[in-house]
């Protein structure tokens, strides 16, 4: 149920204005409630309403706290975007349980394609199975080198060799025997040995629910950063795992389901004291004026 509280209302008609589904109309001059049926529970009317005058059950019925707008500051989150770096060496020390939920409430208020709010976590900090998929992913990375390598495989890549496809492959192929050694050592060079991972899935076939899982994994990245933790996204697991179906099943993950980003999470080893360079922004100005 969506009500508007009279005594409360001031008559902006703000929730009119900014309801996208048309659940508001402005009616003999006053904001009502006019298609309660096509609320996608957003919670825009109750954001956007200075006087706090609207209840809707289907949200609990409870007004959500007041924007802080004080903490509001660019340039700090400037500082954690431009600071934030990809960590490959982490501290022993675990994360706490409560820290790494800190990190996934906030994650929830990720932006989803028509509200669908269909980003699931699984955390894992099972150091034997972390381990197991990790020595696994890096078996069969071996044997492509292997047969990669092959005469007859050779000749065929200097035949291809200005396609981007073998361009990437040979990034890597020809950096194996460095990776061999360090696996040899002990290295973890896929979790980088973090105390924890987190993979975000959704339902397959859902609209947009690879970009909806990016964009939490993104606020993860950032929020983790300010907190004092790292993180690293995990491509090459979200690859193998749509190419083995085994292995979402390792984490279960639900078989309806996908995923689509994956993060280690730990204390870093060593700060990065110094922001990163990086490219200029590629940009095209479409505009009325040159």
């Amino acid at each position: 149920m969506i009500r508007i509280d009279s005594k409360r209302c001031i008559n902006c008609g703000r929730c009119a204005e900014d309801c996208n589904s048309g659940v508001f109309r402005i009616t003999a001059g006053h904001p009502a409630v006019a298609h309660e049926d096509r609320c996608n529970y957003c919670s825009h009317c109750l954001a956007v309403c200075p006087a706090a005058a609207i209840v809707h059950q289907g949200l609990d019925g409870v007004q959500p706290p007041r924007v802080r707008k004080g903490l509001l500051q660019a340039p700090a989150y400037r500082e954690i975007v431009m600071s934030r770096r990809s960590v490959r060496r982490y501290k022993p020390d675990p994360v706490p349980r409560e820290v790494v939920q800190q990190i996934l409430d906030l994650a929830r208020y990720s932006p989803t394609a028509s509200n669908a709010q269909n980003v699931h976590f699984t955390v894992v900090s099972r150091r034997s199975l972390l381990d197991e998929v990790s020595g696994r992913l890096f078996t069969f990375g071996d044997r492509v080198y292997r047969f990669y390598t092959q005469g007859p495989v050779q000749r065929l890549r200097r035949l291809a060799r200005g396609l981007e496809a073998v361009k990437s492959l040979d990034r890597y192929t020809e950096n194996w025997p460095y990776y061999r050694e360090q696996v040899e050592k002990g290295t973890d060079l896929l979790f980088h040995h973090a105390p924890v991972l987190l993979l975000l899935h959704a339902p397959k076939g859902q609209g947009l629910s690879r970009d909806n899982c990016l964009i939490a994994a993104a606020n993860i990245d950032n929020y983790a950063h300010a907190l004092g933790l790292g993180a690293c996204f995990i491509g090459l697991l979200v690859t193998a795992m749509q190419m083995d179906r085994s292995l979402p099943k390792k984490f279960g993950i639900p078989p309806a389901h996908r995923v689509y980003a994956a993060l280690t999470l730990g204390y870093p080893a060593f700060p990065h004291p110094y922001h990163p360079v990086r490219k200029g922004p590629a940009v095209q100005w479409l505009s009325e004026t040159p």
